[in-house]
């Protein structure tokens, strides 16, 4: 299975979306947080611990929905950077 990657900036702030190529789901989606929900006065140390962790949690669900797919034999197809082989 191949993805399709959609990025977008909404107000000045980045989205993300993975989707499955073929049928055009959604299997991933990540938007940032309302500025309503993000308190007032927030440590710039924390803040870069919360960045980092999202970003980690990112790519382990990539490559958990990666290895979910060569075990069920879906990646065939994939180069060896997850690519399409018919790139070009």
């Amino acid at each position: 299975m191949t993805y399709c990657i959609r990025t977008a900036f909404e107000g000045g702030k980045p989205t993300l979306q993975i989707c499955d190529a073929s049928s055009g789901s959604v299997r991933f989606a990540r938007e940032p947080p309302r500025e309503d929900s993000m308190p007032q006065e927030v440590d710039p140390d924390e803040l870069a611990l919360r960045r980092e962790e999202a970003a980690h949690n990112l790519f382990r669900r990539l490559f958990l929905l990666t290895t979910e797919q060569y075990l069920k034999g879906e990646a065939s197809g994939l180069g060896p950077h997850g690519g399409s082989k018919g790139r070009g």
